[in-house]
């Protein structure tokens, strides 16, 4: 019983340093930084630098780890998906008309992702940046 639990404490001991090394996307207001709420930082868990930073041409509303990168969705109407490793544009989707902001992140369903301008307007979005559908 004790090698079980010794083998079951040393793989999570390793799952979580390799989660460690990961970049999180954190948004942060920060002193000096203009429109700060327009940033989306890649922080290295392990030690907590910035790796990367994105700027977005209106706020960001969130940013979600999701399969394939960071899905950041923006008061801009688009939606974006960024490599995690050096925060590029992987691509974007316009989603929104005039003031149909990209908030909030609803969640993964299979393997798409579902996002809504609250409440108003459903959007349901591949990992290859395509419109599902829509619900008004």
């Amino acid at each position: 019983m004790n090698r079980i639990m010794s083998a079951a404490v040393t793989l999570a001991l390793l799952a979580t340093a390799s989660l460690a090394a990961d970049i999180v996307p954190v948004q942060l207001d920060r002193k000096g930084v203009k429109n700060s709420d327009q940033v989306v930082y890649g922080v290295d868990f392990r030690t907590g630098n910035v790796a990367w930073e994105r700027r977005f041409p209106r706020e960001a509303n969130f940013a979600k780890v999701v399969e394939g990168g960071i899905l950041v969705g923006c008061d801009d109407g688009a939606l974006y998906l960024l490599d995690a490793g050096n925060g590029e544009v992987k691509w974007s989707l316009q989603l929104g008309g005039k003031d149909e902001k990209v908030n909030p992140f609803h969640g993964t369903f299979g393997n798409d992702w579902l996002v809504s301008y609250h409440n108003n307007v459903y959007w349901l979005v591949s990992p290859e940046g395509k419109q599902i559908w829509t619900l008004r």
